[in-house]
């Protein structure tokens, strides 16, 4: 197959994707997601769109339904993206690691649309700055969750080409990763053991009972419409502790969006609790 999707094939795909994860493609990435496709039809030998479209459908071939979701969902990242949001989050953490009942409670961390684990790494390096080694004795859990189980497969393995920490502090760099003999960056292995990579789609609750402390959705919703981000923020305060922050990315606008949480400064919203402080902009 060499010719892009029709307009008809689009439409049926991008209901699919919508339906399954949320995502909204817009019209003019219509070759983008052509190409992505294709590269599934080789690899799957199938033969026209309509075939695939009608495998990934089949409650027989969940493996491929996930291969296809891998294919479609883009994971760029790198360490410390968006300075303004690590400050805010190293304030609130001092702070919270200054209250005597943090230290049997802990720091519990949700960072949501992962992708390759450097979100969820830089809060374990954060809180070890913090913290000091072995994070002071203190339960420090973090969740890193993502659509993708191949995007998952690399957080896990925690290997980085250089413009991952482009942003990053050389000193933070040469503490926290060693250089490999094919010049990628492995991150440190026992801080890692923090971090929990598990597949989750947004579009559903969270399994389990954990509330967390602090909840990162970033980058992710400007791919979803208003009823899409509606329901991904639903689930993110349904396991947020009262009084808890939640931060979206910084292009990403809740404009006209029914959410339950309460705005602090762009970008940054908070869980009410009457009796917990805020955090000063």
């Amino acid at each position: 197959m060499e010719r892009d999707l029709s307009p008809a094939e689009f439409q049926r795909f991008h209901d699919l994707i919508y339906k399954l994860a949320g995502i909204h493609y817009p019209t003019e990435k219509l070759a983008l997601l052509s190409n992505r496709i294709r590269r599934r039809l080789r690899d799957t030998k199938v033969a026209t769109y309509d075939a695939y479209l009608a495998m990934i459908q089949s409650t027989t071939q969940s493996t491929e339904q996930a291969a296809f979701l891998d294919s479609i969902t883009t994971n760029e990242t790198y360490f410390f993206r968006c300075q303004r949001h690590w400050d805010f989050f190293k304030q609130w953490a001092q702070q919270r690691a200054a209250n005597p009942g943090t230290r049997r409670e802990g720091f519990r961390i949700w960072s949501a649309a992962a992708s390759s684990g450097a979100e969820a790494f830089t809060i374990t390096i954060i809180l070890h700055q913090i913290l000091g080694p072995n994070f002071g004795g203190m339960p420090v859990e973090v969740l890193g969750t993502d659509l993708s189980t191949q995007i998952l497969e690399e957080a896990r393995a925690g290997l980085y080409r250089p413009y991952a920490v482009a942003q990053t502090p050389p000193e933070v760099v040469k503490k926290y990763f060693t250089k490999t003999k094919t010049d990628e960056l492995l991150f440190d292995r026992q801080l890692a053991k923090a971090v929990t990579f598990q597949r989750h789609n947004l579009m559903e609750p969270l399994p389990g009972n954990r509330q967390f402390d602090f909840v990162f959705v970033r980058n992710v919703m400007i791919y979803f419409d208003v009823p899409s981000k509606e329901r991904v923020m639903k689930n993110a305060f349904q396991v947020t502790k009262p009084g808890g922050f939640l931060i979206v990315g910084e292009s990403e606008s809740l404009m006209n969006v029914n959410q339950p949480f309460q705005y602090c400064k762009p970008s940054i919203f908070q869980k009410p609790d009457p009796t917990a402080s805020k955090i000063k902009a």
